[in-house]
């Protein structure tokens, strides 16, 4: 593991430039403003948000937010900015104010070409001072997926541009495709390489698992007739290996009998696909497919709430992290983060309130850590973080600084505002050997640091 990974970590102790003001320390007071300057989103460099909002005050929050937690803000007064922005490569989340197309023949028309030219590149929410059903017609009719009235929760706002972007920070999808026909594998894997996606190419079936234990692919197309080995056969020995059940598997052929498309899908597969294929219709079929795969195994490995791991997969990560240490010769530590004075903020603000404030605490933890560390709730509002190659004294160092600028984060209930910090117990391997050890270390020192105070990180 390169030193450049703790580095990476250690950048967190300088953010760097930002839209807003400098650095606050930890017990900041209600409405202060927040540290700027969080490195560019987890998994993506390039997620970008346009707000294009009339009332500047809500702009002015709106960028300190989403600036916060890691998304490039740009400001936009008018369409013509959001066209100039529409020009650049990638996609975009927009945040529209319907008064900047009311009454405006020449801006409706402009966004329609920009709408046009992005398509599903373009995710847009819509505000508007009115909230009737022929304004939520226009925010349809403008594109808008999710619609917020005045006055704007720009909470929930950050939150809803935050989900719908998460697909598009996340990993490539990963396709292996099994087809004795060189020409033909190569092509389908051409036309998947370019919608952005990785692939591996398998012309023998004997080979088929060595490559699925490496790569942990997300489908696998898989063509019916091949030497030795048909498809069939093939997908009943991948269905046997547990690791391998919830993989789908789409047929790729040029079998058009009907009977025998349903008794090959009835055998292990999930889809079938007829050669040959438009490349278009080959990249949606699969990107369906892995999608609504990703989805399932998400909901299955991860806190509804705030979308990080569950407690079993947190622990699970651990085991796998400290086995891989091991063999390797290189420390681990293990965070564990306690909300201070949790309990008052439900009972003062509201549940509903104090699980925006862990899904906020969420959020920052996986902007702010390397894409390499792993964050899971552990219970309540106790959350865990697996920090591979890292020391005490940087693990101490770097949850020092994030707890001083959660500190800083300003939180809405309503008209009010407030914000909380938490107290955090780290432990280190191989000073404590083994998940439990070391889990119950970091718990004792989580433990240590509520009762010296709060508001502050303690070392085993």
């Amino acid at each position: 593991v390169p030193d450049a990974d703790v580095e990476d970590l250690e950048r967190v102790d300088d953010p760097g430039a930002g839209a807003g003001s400098g650095d606050q320390a930890a017990g900041a007071a209600p409405g202060a403003r927040k540290p700027e300057g969080s490195r560019p989103a987890k998994g993506s460099s390039r997620r970008r948000v346009v707000i294009a909002v009339r009332d500047r005050e809500l702009a002015a929050t709106l960028e300190e937010r989403f600036g916060f937690y890691g998304f490039v803000v740009i400001l936009a007064e008018s369409v013509d900015r959001i066209a100039e922005v529409a020009h650049e490569d990638g996609s975009f989340a927009l945040v529209l104010d319907l008064q900047l197309l009311s009454g405006d023949p020449h801006a409706t028309e402009q966004f329609g070409r920009v709408r046009e030219t992005l398509g599903d590149r373009l995710r847009t929410v819509v505000v508007s001072d009115l909230d009737d059903f022929t304004t939520r017609l226009s925010a349809v009719r403008s594109g808008g997926s999710s619609f917020f009235a005045s006055p704007v929760d720009t909470g929930r706002l950050v939150d809803t541009v935050d989900n719908m972007t998460l697909s598009e920070a996340g990993e490539p999808y990963h396709v292996v495709i099994v087809d004795d026909d060189v020409e033909q594998c190569s092509y389908h894997a051409m036309v998947l390489q370019q919608a952005g996606m990785i692939t591996s190419v398998v012309s023998d079936p004997q080979h088929i698992f060595q490559i699925m234990i490496e790569s942990k692919p997300d489908l696998l197309l898989l063509d019916m007739y091949m030497p030795g080995c048909d498809g069939l056969e093939l997908a009943g020995m991948i269905r046997q290996q547990e690791a391998f059940v919830s993989i789908p598997i789409v047929y790729l052929s040029v079998e058009t009998d009907q009977d025998k498309q349903f008794d090959a899908v009835s055998r292990g597969g999930d889809g079938f696909l007829c050669k040959p294929i438009k490349p278009d219709h080959l990249v949606s079929a699969v990107t369906a497919r892995v999608e609504r795969t990703r989805s399932m195994r998400f909901y299955m490995e991860r806190d509804s709430l705030t979308g990080l791991l569950n407690h079993t997969n947190l622990m699970y990560s651990l085991s796998k992290e400290i086995q891989r240490a091991e063999r390797v010769d290189r420390p681990v530590c293990f965070a564990m983060l306690d909300v201070d004075h949790f309990k008052a903020v439900n009972d003062t603000y509201g549940h509903l309130t104090g699980d925006r404030v862990l899904v906020s605490l969420a959020r920052f933890l996986q902007e702010r850590l390397r894409k390499t560390d792993i964050v899971g709730r552990y219970g309540g509002e106790e959350f865990g973080v697996v920090l591979f190659n890292v020391d005490l004294e940087t693990a101490v160092r770097v949850m020092d600084k994030l707890r001083e600028q959660f500190a800083g984060v300003v939180h809405d209930a309503g008209e009010t505002q407030f914000s909380v910090t938490f107290s955090c117990g780290i432990a280190d391997y191989p000073r404590h050997g083994g998940p439990g050890l070391i889990r119950e270390a970091a718990d004792a020192a989580l433990f240590a640091a509520k009762e010296s105070g709060r508001n502050r990180v303690v070392s085993a």
